[in-house]
């Protein structure tokens, strides 16, 4: 039986573990403007805090150690989902994804530096075929202009149900991001990352709705998941299936 005692170990400000039975938790500590504490276990498995400014390191960690239960629970949550799919090499061959579904990359020389869908192909052109780093860029620029227009068509989509419930109109911006799908800051600005036009069409509107949601209720409050069940049921299964599929 694993034991249960607790127990945490102090490095810098920034950086501590927990101990639990045999597990050692890194966890990153960040000191924001803020007015509480929030943790957050990432399908990565990695554990992020962030403190108000004003509290002193003493108390946060003490919070954070009598959440160390719940933080194995989530790493336990994401450890089926592991490993995850390894860095892309950007060489003809791989797969890479687009909306759920899987396309292969395939690499020619060319004038210039281009990259089109068609068929079941992702087909690129480059100067040098053999450069990673420039495949790399261009294959990020087309995701990142694929996925603003995508996305804005999804939200476009979803927002008049809002509208008629008292939301306002938010501003939507786009970020290719490495540790979230989105964020609505305030009840005014919707963040998307634009990786998450990887994803299936249903993961991505989960995405969306939740985050519209957060213009009506900005915390995960009773409300929130009320409003977010009424309008997606099946909300849990397309979380998990996001979870499923991690690009980043």
């Amino acid at each position: 039986m694993r034991d249960r005692a607790l127990k945490m170990i102090s490095r810098q400000p920034d950086q501590f573990e927990l101990i639990y039975g045999d597990m050692r938790i890194p966890v990153s500590l960040k000191f924001e403007p803020r007015t509480r504490l929030t943790i957050t276990v990432y399908p990565d498995k990695s554990v992020v805090a962030k403190a108000p400014i004003s509290k002193q390191i003493e108390e946060v960690t003490t919070r954070i150690k009598n959440r160390t239960a719940w933080i194995v629970k989530q790493l336990e949550y994401f450890e089926q989902f592991h490993p995850i799919t390894p860095p892309r090499r950007y060489i003809s061959g791989e797969t890479h994804y687009y909306l759920g579904r899987q396309y292969r990359l395939r690499i020619t020389q060319g004038t210039r530096p281009q990259v089109k869908l068609i068929g079941r192909f992702f087909l690129m052109e480059l100067s040098d075929p053999s450069d990673r780093e420039k495949a790399k860029k261009v294959m990020q620029q087309w995701y990142s202009k694929h996925a603003k227009g995508y996305l804005k068509k999804r939200i476009d989509k979803y927002f008049d149900r809002f509208l008629k419930i008292g939301a306002k109109e938010p501003e939507i911006r786009f970020r290719r991001m490495k540790k979230r799908w989105g964020s609505c800051s305030n009840g005014r600005v919707i963040l998307l990352n634009t990786e998450l036009v990887k994803a299936p069409i249903h993961c991505i509107d989960y995405v969306i709705i939740h985050e519209l949601c957060h213009l009506i209720y900005p915390k995960h409050s009773k409300g929130f998941f009320q409003l977010l069940s009424r309008i997606i049921p099946d909300w849990k299964k397309r979380k998990e299936r996001l979870e499923k599929v991690v690009f980043l």
